[in-house]
């Protein structure tokens, strides 16, 4: 099979049998869209055709109407403060252009000191509606980075002491986080690689999902728990509970607080949101935002500039990145290596990676989403690189 993988799952979870991958395969090739699942993000283990990722496209469209509808989103509109990129004509690249033309590829965009030097979209009329700087993409775990970013904000605010800050929190109190230093659940050593599934996003055994519950609720199956080791787990249900820590701490404060970090710090073009869980009562947050291409950058931009300028948030960064742990995904000779991003870095911190491969003595950070929602930042030479990308299976 050239795009269809050797074995594949359905629906239900369940393996398909080759005979069902060869049926597949076939309507791959007549070009006609297939449903690998019921949700709306392609399995990172699939090749699509044009016609799959449109359906995929119009089914993200339609999540978010319903999360909007069903008033689980929390957004933050644009200030009007956004200011306009400098572009010039774009690089050469014939790699990029075959990707935006038929791969995965959805938007690339290199920015070098100020200036875009290569603004790449999927060509036109390739999908049932095409891609602009108004489509909202996921995030997926690059907003665990920009969770972090909002902590950054949230330590020079004054909501939280400092990344040490011993975490008090009467909603966690009978739990493994409580007492813990914040940095542990930065970092993804706070010990709770037995309270996460392998897939990171139910709890102690249950069959929900965790942002179909509340965090009241996950807190109650987290009772009793104690950490165990303080080995790197890379997990999602603790950065929906760093984000919501921010909640707590910034308690009447936090649309101020989440207005003067997306508004006055990044200046959003286009509203930005995320999902709240289910049951959200008070405790509402998620990592996971939908934003444009363009904000994607803003957002990489300001994290750079504060970096640079060493201001209180680009101290925070620079500690992170001090302070990073050893990532034990670090695999760049492994057999298909080069479709993800983290299995390049050395070194993980503050919801960052840091240290890549074959860059030694290169100050670069980086951020990683599901099926390549990509930040790489040259932190000394002001070089940003974005990709948002419809699936996996090109070179990162």
């Amino acid at each position: 099979f050239a795009y269809i993988p050797l074995f594949c799952y359905g629906k239900d979870g369940k393996l398909l049998s080759k005979n069902e991958i060869k049926i597949i395969d076939k309507e791959w090739k007549r070009g006609k869209a297939i449903s690998y699942n019921d949700k709306a993000e392609l399995p990172e283990h699939v090749h699509p055709n044009d016609a799959t990722i449109s359906l995929y496209e119009e089914r993200k469209k339609r999540f978010i109407k319903k999360r909007r509808r069903e008033r689980r989103l929390y957004t933050i509109a644009p200030k009007g403060n956004a200011v306009k990129f400098t572009y010039q004509k774009n690089l050469p690249s014939l790699k990029l252009e075959k990707q935006l033309s038929e791969g995965f590829l959805l938007s690339y965009l290199f920015y070098d000191n100020g200036v875009i030097k290569y603004n790449g979209i999927a060509a036109e009329r390739r999908f049932k509606k095409d891609i602009t700087n108004e489509t909202l993409f996921f995030t997926h775990s690059t907003g665990k980075s920009i969770t972090s970013y909002i902590v950054g904000h949230a330590i020079c605010g004054g909501y939280i002491s400092s990344i040490d800050e011993i975490i008090d929190w009467p909603l966690m109190k009978n739990t493994l986080y409580q007492g813990q230093p914040l940095r542990n659940l930065l970092n993804m050593n706070a010990g709770d690689k037995h309270t996460v599934n392998f897939k990171a996003n139910r709890v102690m055994g249950s069959k929900t999902h965790h942002r179909d519950m509340s965090l009241k609720t996950i807190a109650k199956l987290l009772d009793g728990t104690k950490a165990k080791g303080n080995e790197v787990f890379y997990n999602n249900v603790l950065t929906d509970i760093i984000a919501n820590y921010i909640v707590f701490k910034a308690g009447d404060k936090y649309d101020e607080l989440m207005k003067k970090v997306f508004q006055d710090k990044i200046k959003i073009e286009n509203e930005i949101a995320y999902g709240k869980h289910k049951k959200f009562r008070q405790y509402i947050a998620s990592y996971t935002y939908y934003m444009t291409r363009l904000d994607f950058l803003r957002f990489a931009e300001a994290m750079m500039i504060d970096y640079q300028n060493k201001t209180c948030v680009g101290n925070y960064l620079r500690e992170s990145q001090q302070q990073a742990k050893k990532w034990y995904k670090y695999r760049p000779s492994k057999k298909n290596a080069h479709w993800y991003l983290h299995n390049y870095s050395k070194k993980y911190g503050s919801q960052f990676y840091f240290d890549f491969h074959g860059m030694k003595k290169r100050n670069v950070i980086g951020t990683e989403g599901y099926n390549g929602q990509n930040i790489l930042i040259d932190l000394d030479n002001s070089r940003i690189v974005v990709t948002n990308s419809a699936a996996t299976g090109w070179n990162v």
